[in-house]
């Protein structure tokens, strides 16, 4: 791991692989912008080309400069796996003849010079900053690591017949747990910028459905759809590397794939699932021990109910749980760590899969959804606040329930187009940035989750 400090030097614009939040300007006078992890600011917008998440972008402007060494910004970065990263360092205000730069130097704060090179150069890897994991047209598992742009699909050497779960374990690693075609429990971790060579194959379990698996600590949580529809829970210790002994059956029966939500301040888990009424159904793991009964939102004399998976987030003190109901439209409501559940209010759509919903470092909630006309929309809650009365569209053609993640205050999805190949989209704000195939296909739902 390398870990220090940038300086660049007479350059009008740079680009470097970015994974911190600081960078600190030293601007010696005229107009200077940026883009961090894709966020203009600054005096003018320079927002373009490679511009995104872990890419820092620095343009400075003057005038009467004539040259000597300029110093532009300094940034605080890690490299955190093998391999090279390009250096793309601006034209030399020294030597306006040049457009491609030259003589440009990289220091480290030490005042040793790591490279000069008219075009540029290289000082390793930046860590990625999500990766997801698909099931190919081919019926084997891949997985693709996000470095500011989509990299080539890597074979996991496994498959599944449900959509994969990944569950973030730490700053720089991810679990990975699936249902194998032979309906077993497999596991496997991404961590040091790849997955663990070999499978954790479960001993004892099966499911009809995709696990779902949540991580507090060094334990990892999961719980699956049994054979019979009963729900069963388990854990693999993630520091000694075993599965616990046995399962625990969790004494519930659901006609689909379990919802499970983590608090890792709290040491709790929410565990939510459709029962074979079509009722919901809630159930806490709290104090190392799961609650003895379920729970129910249930309102007489009309019930409440879901048709399929419902999708929950929790906010470190509210459980919040959005179901489509029975007629396919969309419902909200909260149930609070005491126990209280609200009423379910309207979301004013409809979906035909599986909705997804996160929560940012805001506190505010985003809602994604295929629309029965297979295009994506998003709706969001602000912390405090109201859910938007308007829908935005992402556009697209799609199949299936689409992944996504927030980092900081920006949603990342990925989604299966109609045709079966994976897309990828970025939402700013209430502005989708617009689809980037990820050159590859799926035959199911892909996974999505920061490393």
């Amino acid at each position: 791991m390398l870990d220090g400090t940038l300086l660049f030097c007479n350059t009008t614009a740079c680009n470097a692989p970015y994974s911190d939040s600081g960078g600190t300007n030293f601007m010696p006078g005229g107009t200077d912008a940026q883009c961090i992890n894709g966020v203009s600011s600054g005096a003018f917008v320079v927002c373009a080309g490679n511009d995104g998440p872990g890419v820092a972008h620095d343009a400075f402007a003057s005038s009467g400069f004539t040259g000597g060494a300029l110093l532009l910004f300094t940034i605080t970065y890690k490299v955190m796996a093998s391999g090279t990263t390009n250096v793309v360092l601006g034209p030399d205000l020294a030597h306006p003849e040049s457009t491609t730069g030259t003589t440009n130097h990289l220091f480290d704060t030490s005042g040793l010079d790591i490279t000069a090179d008219e075009t540029g150069g290289s000082y390793g890897s930046a860590a990625p900053t999500l990766i997801s994991v698909v099931t190919g047209t081919d019926g084997n598992l891949y997985w693709s690591p996000f470095t500011g742009s989509w990299n080539n699909w890597q074979p996991l050497n496994g498959q599944s017949s449900s959509p994969p779960s990944l569950c973030q374990s730490g700053p720089s690693s991810t679990e990975l747990v699936v249902r194998g075609t032979d309906n077993g429990i497999y596991h496997k971790t991404f961590s040091g910028g790849t997955f663990s060579a070999t499978w954790d194959r479960n001993p004892t379990g099966v499911t009809i459905d995709q696990p779902v698996c949540a991580v507090i600590g060094t334990a990892l949580y999961i719980v699956v759809r049994g054979a019979t529809n009963e729900i069963w829970f388990t854990t693999f210790d993630l520091s000694a590397h075993t599965w616990a002994a046995s399962w625990t059956d969790l004494l519930g029966f659901s006609s689909s794939a379990p919802a499970l939500a983590a608090t890792s301040s709290a040491s709790r888990l929410d565990l939510v699932v459709r029962g074979v009424d079509n009722q919901i159904y809630h159930k806490a793991f709290t104090s190392g021990a799961w609650a003895a009964a379920w729970d129910t939102s249930n309102r007489l004399p009309v019930p409440d109910k879901t048709i399929g998976t419902p999708a929950i987030v929790s906010d470190g003190t509210t459980l919040h749980v959005v179901v489509i109901g029975t007629e396919a439209n969309l419902w909200y409501a909260t149930r609070s760590f005491a126990g209280v559940w609200s009423t379910y209010t309207s979301l004013a759509g409809s979906t035909p899969v599986t909705p997804t919903l996160v929560v940012d470092s805001t506190g505010a909630l985003h809602l994604v959804v295929q629309g029965q006309d297979r295009a994506v929309y998003s709706k969001a809650k602000p912390s405090g606040g109201a859910w938007d009365v308007a829908w935005t569209s992402a556009g697209g053609q799609t199949a299936g329930t689409p992944a996504a993640v927030v980092l900081g205050s920006t949603v990342h999805m990925v989604a299966r187009g109609f045709d079966s190949r994976l897309w990828y989209n970025i939402l700013s704000g209430a502005t989708w940035s617009g689809w980037t195939s990820m050159n590859g296909a799926a035959i199911i739902a892909p996974g999505l989750s920061p490393p």
